[in-house]
């Protein structure tokens, strides 16, 4: 008989621990859905940092694989192109920019040598130049109404994943959200968009 009652309360505290996990399971799960319908509701934060750059805030999104690949085609079109596994990808950050200059520049003369039928002719033709270092560079040149231009555009982004802790009154703890911030390092150039997933394991 206490072969019997000893079995029955093992498997009762297996069937225990079995639901106890599943309730744990169920709850991170809701967590995370409740987590990226914040996110997919919410819109992207642009603004600008104290020194005037053009900034980013975004909420993560946590998907599974199988999300990532039904919702997400072209980043998955993307990473196989790089050659890499879809399952091995750990978050993936997507970032819009537009980047507008205004240019002011004189236009100079220069003489140029043509050479035509074993003879050379000299010509004229109208080049300029503007720059704005490190960030812009831009060549020109008119020629016979034509323009041909170089333009050289560089841009650094630094991506910051932080955790914003929860809240009340002058208290903070745990972990209300993940937040990814976006700073662009060229004057010229304005963040439109931003995304950051997080892929669940």
């Amino acid at each position: 008989m206490k072969k019997y009652l000893f079995i029955t309360c093992l498997l009762l505290a297996m069937l225990s621990a079995w639901l106890a996990k599943s309730l744990y399971e169920s709850g991170v799960e809701n967590k995370r859905l409740h987590s990226n319908q914040e996110a997919l509701m919410g819109e992207v934060k642009l603004y600008e940092t104290e020194a005037g750059k053009s900034a980013a805030s975004v909420l993560r999104l946590q998907l599974n694989y199988d999300e990532l690949e039904r919702n997400y085609q072209g980043v998955c079109k993307e990473a196989k192109d790089l050659g890499l596994k879809v399952k091995r990808l750990q978050a993936v950050a997507q970032t819009g920019t537009n980047t507008e200059i205004k240019v002011q520049t004189i236009l100079r003369d220069s003489i140029i040598y043509v050479p035509k039928n074993n003879l050379v002719s000299v010509d004229t033709i109208k080049w300029f130049t503007w720059k704005d270092p490190p960030w812009v560079k831009v060549n020109g040149i008119i020629d016979s109404g034509k323009v041909d231009l170089d333009i050289q555009s560089i841009d650094t982004l630094l991506q910051i994943v932080h955790r914003v802790p929860k809240r009340f009154l002058f208290f903070r703890w745990g972990t209300k959200a993940i937040r990814q911030e976006i700073v662009s390092k060229n004057p010229h150039t304005k963040l439109v968009y931003s995304e950051y997933i997080e892929l669940k394991k």
